[in-house]
């Protein structure tokens, strides 16, 4: 009976470290600040439409807000989950203007985004669909985005 027991807790311990070492391996999460190069392409021929630069904040509960140095949008609210290993994805939402302030579109993004193995860095590719008041497509373009830690 004794030999049993102990082989039960072995058995236990040796789970439980292993667990402890998987846990410290994949330490590394999105949640933090990012600061993003944004390109915008053509999704038919590739070319290029804007560069962007950008600040996302990937919050633990979920949510994700960005802010870009563009004057013609305004600031991205949206979501983001854990896919599996380093990969996640986001989903946001923002508004366009026109040069003299006026709504021009709401724009949606969807991007899978890849974590660094280091856990500083993201690449991520995606799109942008602009959405006229009536919910209207008016135009998609693609995204490929790098991100560079800023902060947990």
């Amino acid at each position: 009976m004794k030999s049993i027991f102990r082989i039960c807790m072995i058995l236990a311990l040796g789970v439980a470290a292993l667990q402890t070492t998987l846990l410290a391996q994949d330490d590394h999460t999105i949640v933090g600040v990012w600061a993003l190069d944004v390109t915008v392409v053509n999704c038919t021929d590739g070319s290029p439409i804007r560069i962007v630069h950008s600040l996302q904040l990937f919050s633990a509960d979920g949510s994700l807000s960005e802010t870009a140095g563009i004057a013609s949008r305004g600031s991205s609210v949206g979501t983001w989950s854990k896919e599996g290993g380093r990969m996640y994805s986001s989903n946001y939402w923002f508004y366009r203007y026109t040069a003299a302030g006026l709504f021009a579109s709401r724009a949606e993004g969807l991007n899978a985004v890849e974590l660094s193995k280091d856990g500083n860095h993201f690449t991520s590719k995606g799109t942008i669909q602009d959405r006229d008041g009536t919910g209207a497509l008016l135009s998609t373009g693609c995204v490929s985005q790098v991100g560079t830690r800023i902060n947990h």
